[in-house]
């Protein structure tokens, strides 16, 4: 009798085949009580998602950062956007000292897109993070023209010359 938990196909060895073939795709449901934007978002993910096989029931913890990350950066930005207008086109404020600085709401908006872009690629939602999840499963069927080039490798050759890390 087998010892292992998920059932080997006869003449497999344990850790044989990719593990993403044994695992169903399944969208979870929400670990939080999600606003209207928030749900709205989280169904688009999910379903983008659940397209390409790269969501399961253990990404709920992650997909509802993602979304609650997303929808408060954009309130931020929208809020940001609209001080400034009030304001001559500014966010720079004055300090009691007379001391000139970005309006609070600009460093908000600051930590919540680092929090974002470092959410992003955990679940496959940057196209380096997904390419490098789905290989040459990522676009499939798309023609490989002489003279024309792979937009996913030309994006990361840029990023390299950049000096910015690969991922």
């Amino acid at each position: 009798m087998s010892t292992h938990l998920y059932p080997v196909p006869s003449g497999a060895a344990v850790g044989d085949g990719a593990p993403a073939d044994n695992v169903a795709s399944e969208i979870p449901r929400p670990l939080a009580k999600l606003t209207a934007k928030e749900k709205a978002l989280w169904e688009h993910v999910t379903q983008a998602l659940q397209e390409y096989g790269l969501i399961h029931l253990t990404d709920a913890m992650t997909i509802t950062v993602i979304c609650r990350t997303f929808a408060r950066w954009v309130d931020t930005e929208e809020q940001l956007t609209k001080f400034a207008r009030e304001h001559g086109g500014s966010y720079i404020v004055k300090t009691p000292n007379g001391y000139e600085q970005p309006h609070q709401l600009f460093y908000a908006a600051r930590t919540l897109k680092r929090e974002l872009l470092s959410w992003l690629p955990e679940a496959a939602l940057t196209i380096p993070s997904f390419q490098k999840v789905m290989g040459e499963r990522a676009f499939p069927g798309q023609p490989t023209l002489p003279g024309i080039e792979d937009p996913v490798e030309a994006h990361r050759r840029r990023r390299v010359a950049a000096g910015l890390r690969s991922v």
